[in-house]
């Protein structure tokens, strides 16, 4: 993903208007985390959304189109910047939430609420290879925003010691679904390889871990899978 991308495929109008595929849009929110000026472009179309929407919804617009007396622009100039005040704000509190923000991160401290408070960071067992059928982890989610600390063990040791992780949902079909994806992961002392998992994209059922070597490494075609259960809040078995 890079600028000239964005540009050619036009992903910042496609994005307001919710119509990027699910991998396009988490790649898209990953790059405007790290590059600002993404943001204010959003920022900028979003005033001019909403304020057309405005104008359109009281009858305003066809009226702006037509010819109007130079002293009754300046009421309808203050209008304009009301509007964009208030697309400035509802942007702010909403696009900028857990909705908004990846599903996998190498740090927790940019998974933030809709207050832009961290969220609380919930520790789970290691993740390694059961041999079984059972799964391999279990995720419980809470009634309150969380991120879950992953540590996972591979099976191959890649070199240089650079991970990559993808986490899809498997459908009753056994299908998957790709949810997030993660590279330039580096392991801790003890060998295994942390992630964390934003729980606002996770909905009960099943998931595939993948880890493989990141590119341009040894075991960049090898990879582990792992089984993981998302359970609800309410689940109490």
């Amino acid at each position: 993903m890079n600028r000239q991308y964005i540009d050619d495929h036009h992903l910042v109008a496609r994005y307001l208007a919710d119509q990027l595929p699910d991998t396009e849009r988490e790649a898209f929110e990953a790059y405007y985390l790290e590059h600002p000026e993404i943001v204010q472009e959003m920022e900028a179309a979003a005033r001019f959304k909403v304020g057309l929407a405005q104008l359109r919804e009281s009858g305003e617009l066809e009226s702006l189109l037509k010819p109007t007396p130079w002293f009754r622009q300046k009421q309808y100039q203050a209008l304009a910047a009301g509007l964009a005040v208030i697309a400035v704000g509802l942007f702010v509190f909403f696009g900028r939430g857990p909705a908004s923000q990846p599903a996998l991160v190498a740090s927790a401290t940019g998974l933030v609420d809709r207050l832009r408070d961290p969220l609380p960071v919930v520790a789970t067992a290691p993740i390694m290879r059961m041999r079984s059928t059972a799964a391999d982890a279990e995720l419980r989610l809470s009634a309150a925003d969380q991120v879950f600390a992953l540590r996972v063990l591979p099976e191959v040791e890649a070199t240089p010691p650079r991970y990559r992780i993808t986490l899809s949902s498997i459908g009753t079909d056994e299908s998957l679904r790709g949810v997030g994806e993660i590279g330039a992961l580096v392991p801790d002392a003890e060998g295994f390889v942390p992630v964390y998992v934003n729980s606002t994209k996770l909905a009960p059922g099943r998931y595939q871990l993948t880890l493989s070597g990141d590119t341009g490494t040894s075991a960049a075609n090898d990879s582990s899978t792992f089984l993981i259960r998302v359970i609800p809040h309410s689940d109490h078995r």
